[in-house]
């Protein structure tokens, strides 16, 4: 399946725009059940054809392939200058490159919350300015992770983001270590990752700041940072051709394993855990391996699984808009939750069926709708042109 655009890119690859899609579709589908109840089976009398409950249940793990996911794409880069196949890209580069990607989205987000409070969560228009000052500066420093009271508000999922640009901070270092051992890295990661939630398991109360201190998330990124290095090595040094056959099934298997963990996951008990908890602080490195293998392994699978399975036009549409729609799918639920949209006199209004199908259908409309704006208007325009030059560009059309 051609895409000339994708096509014309070096190093492009399709699988993870599967992976990353997929992803983003199972954080939805958990956070779309959190608001409606509503179950997604497909059954012919007794028998069930199709049961999405426990993705629905349990999407937030896909959180962890998004972060493994950014580790791949930041070092992915790197490690093809290592071999040279790109050329060398200064930190400077490096960081206007992340502003513009990160910062114009998240940015339009905060502006349209703070104008139309509706669409905030655990801000409103009755919030004090001080208050609102506090939760909205915080957020667009990209602090608001480090107090209780602002983590998770406002722009309910962009608590990733106070992640992410915690590890910009440190990806130098990080990168540096992987140039030099990245075995020895990557483990010298998980000892600080593992250990850090450890230490917060035993010792601390588990509130939001805790759970989702940015040490917890090193090795997280630091899976993606090792299957990017071997994504690139194993293609420089082996004729990757020949082992298609073996990487599909490799990498059908691990989805299967994904699966299973996640089914026991959510059966696990322990006490003063929830799963999300549990599966957070303890073994959150399972998925984490599991999800960088599978990266790698989808790359180099055969063409029906990497580019017309994984890679297909939907899945690449999908992972193309996958930040803006992350970014703004729970407000909406919010929006029209507070709105009452559409109307419902039950209480709780998740009981009306009729209702939660009509939400679920206006939720995917708008979350689509605002995201191919955001991207395709605001986004790529600053990516490509940097912010003056999107600006002037826009001041001479005008």
């Amino acid at each position: 399946m051609k895409n000339k655009r994708k096509d014309s890119i070096d190093g492009y690859l399709y699988a993870l725009d599967g992976i990353r899609a997929v992803s983003l579709l199972l954080i939805y589908i958990f956070h779309l059940w959190q608001q409606s109840w509503i179950f997604y089976r497909v059954q012919i009398g007794d028998k069930t054809l199709l049961d999405l409950t426990i993705w629905q249940r349990y999407g937030y793990i896909a959180i962890d392939i998004f972060f493994v996911i950014s580790g791949f794409c930041l070092f992915y880069p790197i490690a093809r200058e290592m071999f040279g196949e790109c050329k060398h890209t200064t930190w400077k580069q490096f960081y206007i490159k992340r502003a513009r990607r990160i910062i114009p989205g998240y940015y339009f987000v905060l502006i349209m919350l703070l104008i139309f409070p509706v669409f905030s969560y655990g801000v409103s228009a009755s919030t004090p300015p001080g208050e609102l000052l506090k939760h909205y500066g915080l957020h667009a420093l990209f602090l608001h992770i480090y107090n209780n009271s602002t983590a998770g508000t406002t722009a309910g999922t962009a608590w990733t983001l106070g992640v992410e640009a915690a590890f910009y901070l440190v990806f130098p270092l990080a990168a540096a270590m992987f140039k030099k051992h990245p075995i020895g890295a990557f483990f010298a990661l998980f000892a600080l990752g593992q250990g850090t939630r450890l230490f917060i398991a035993a010792n601390l109360e588990l509130t939001q700041v805790a759970v989702d201190f940015p040490l917890g998330y090193a090795d997280i990124f630091g899976a993606g940072m090792l299957s990017a290095y071997f994504t690139v090595m194993l293609r420089n040094r082996f004729d990757m051709k020949r082992t298609e056959g073996f990487m599909t099934v490799i990498s059908v298997l691990l989805i299967m394993m994904i699966y299973f963990y996640t089914k026991w996951m959510g059966s696990a008990k322990l006490e003063g855990y929830d799963a999300q908890t549990y599966h957070r602080l303890l073994y959150r490195f399972i998925l984490a391996w599991s999800a960088a293998a599978l990266i790698l392994t989808s790359v180099y699978s055969i063409p029906l699984w990497s580019r017309i399975i994984l890679g297909n036009r939907v899945f690449v549409f999908l992972s193309s808009i996958s930040y803006s729609f992350f970014l703004w799918h729970q407000n909406i639920h919010i929006m029209l939750k507070e709105l009452n949209i559409p109307h419902s006199d039950m209480n709780p209004v998740m009981n009306d069926k009729k209702a939660m199908i009509g939400f679920s259908l206006l939720s995917i409309t708008l979350s689509l709708a605002i995201s191919v704006f955001s991207t395709y208007v605001i986004e790529r325009p600053i990516a490509k042109y940097g912010f003056k030059g999107a600006f002037l560009r826009i001041f001479k059309r005008s």
